[in-house]
């Protein structure tokens, strides 16, 4: 048996208990339901992919895919990374971002002695008071 009950009411027949979806919809002239409104045109299409800052258009197949050669054969696949061959990032700037964490240190002791504080919390207190 379907949750619920058993259906009531007679095939092919409103129920009567649903009135309130019928009774609310505002049948003024200028609904849908009355037939006032009608869908927007469709988009016309657009002549062709947009243009660049430098003129001429990009087309698919000068957009390099997935499986294509690399187009930096002598750069490592590591280069700006903190590890690895390669120059590495431009700037580091953790030392910055730890130091500006160190405002939130008086919120943070604040959850420190609660026993159900995570020790990630714990850790990251440690982490930035040690800057």
């Amino acid at each position: 048996m379907p949750r619920g009950g058993s259906r009531q009411g007679t095939p092919g027949k409103g129920y009567a208990n649903r009135t309130d979806l019928t009774s609310s919809y505002d049948q003024g002239k200028n609904t849908a339901a009355a037939g006032g409104r009608t869908a927007p045109p469709p988009a016309q299409p657009s002549e062709g992919p947009p243009e660049p800052q430098g003129g001429s258009p990009i087309l698919p197949d000068q957009i390099p895919g997935l499986m294509d050669p690399t187009q930096f054969p002598e750069e490592p696949i590591t280069a700006g990374l903190m590890s690895g061959p390669g120059p590495g990032p431009s700037r580091d700037n953790r030392l910055e971002e730890t130091r500006s964490l160190q405002r939130w240190l008086p919120l943070l002791s604040l959850y420190l002695d609660e026993p159900d504080t995570p020790d990630s919390v714990r850790a990251l207190f440690r982490y930035i008071r040690g800057t």
